[in-house]
């Protein structure tokens, strides 16, 4: 499709969301019990790579749960600053930078230009970052991992949504970290990716950082299952889709959507967020099928409008969270001992 007609879609896709998505978290219960898993077959475990170099790779040790779930680790609710950045108003994704100390990437949701933001935890802003060269359809989630160049921290563009199920395939914009300084990034690795049976609405999405793999978890669908997707590292290149195969699914209580995901940095655990839900799974297999047939545990959830934002702090537990909505705050969940 041309430009135009490219353009009008995505503010459609825009106009579509404000109407069916809650701006209150009424709908969605702080005390929802975790979804009931459909559990699907097993894929085999196997040798991956990430770089240039074969290894065997294992399951990342878990954290010291103190006899506990994961969620039972965690204390109140803090918040760290209001976001003072007002064109950051539709915040649909955040992600803890692995180069920056105590900066945070952030992006808005459809209808907005293609820019990623760099903003402190005292919510000033460090740098504007303009992409050039791509239209976003619907960018829905941020997340960092590993990439083509060993060593080096690339952040992933989630244009994952899709409100009014218009495509059945949709990208990741891949580059590497950017410098904290306004400026333009020209040359962006654009990854597509398939769904195996039509348009899926998605707004969550994470880099595995043992594999490399790509995950995406559908929002919500007529049947009120959450999918959780996966495309192999050594497929995440520019070129012809990447054929996403099914992991795991969730049946949600009505009014219940998964609007954001991160992991770990050291892959062990994985959280997935609602508006006013967090989901936590400890890491069991590579794959994640057999670590998502588990039931989740419920860990604390700032109270937010439209929380559509997760990301865990680099080498912690703590993870922070941001809803849309002009200057917001951002919030920090830590273990109670932090």
């Amino acid at each position: 499709m041309n430009r135009r007609t490219t353009i009008v879609i995505a503010f459609l896709a825009a106009a579509l969301s404000a109407c069916v998505s809650p701006d209150t978290g009424g709908a969605v219960r702080a005390e929802t019990r975790p979804p009931t898993l459909v559990p699907l077959p097993a894929a085999p475990t196997s040798t991956t790579s990430t770089t240039t170099t074969t290894t065997t790779l294992g399951v990342p040790a878990p954290p010291d749960l103190r006899g506990g779930e994961v969620c039972d680790l965690y204390g109140g609710v803090e918040e760290l600053a209001e976001i003072e950045n007002e064109e950051i108003v539709e915040a649909s994704g955040i992600a803890a930078s692995r180069v920056h100390e105590g900066v945070f990437w952030v992006i808005n949701d459809s209808g907005n230009d293609s820019v990623v933001y760099a903003v402190a935890t005292d919510g000033s802003t460090s740098a504007t970052i303009d992409i050039t060269g791509v239209l976003g359809f619907d960018w829905e989630d941020l997340a960092l991992g590993p990439g083509p160049e060993d060593g080096v921290s690339y952040l992933y563009v989630g244009d994952i949504g899709d409100n009014l199920r218009l495509r059945s395939t949709i990208s990741l914009l891949r580059f590497p970290e950017p410098a904290l300084e306004d400026g333009v990034i020209e040359e962006v690795d654009t990854i597509r990716l398939s769904f195996p049976d039509g348009a899926r609405d998605s707004e969550a999405m994470w880099i595995d950082p043992v594999t490399g793999d790509a995950f995406v978890v559908t929002k919500r669908q007529a049947n009120g299952k959450a999918i959780v997707f996966r495309a192999s590292a050594d497929l995440l290149t520019p070129g012809d889709p990447v054929p996403l195969e099914e992991v795991a699914a969730f049946q949600f209580e009505e009014g219940v959507f998964v609007t954001a995901a991160d992991v770990t940095t050291d892959g062990s655990v994985v959280a997935f967020r609602g508006y006013n839900e967090v989901w936590m799974w400890v890491r069991t297999d590579l794959a994640y099928d057999e670590t998502l047939a588990a039931e989740p545990c419920l860990a604390p959830s700032p109270d937010e409008v439209q929380g559509e934002a997760l990301a865990f702090i680099p080498g912690e537990l703590g993870y922070v969270t941001l809803s849309e909505g002009s200057t917001k705050p951002l919030n920090l969940v830590a273990p109670e001992d932090k």
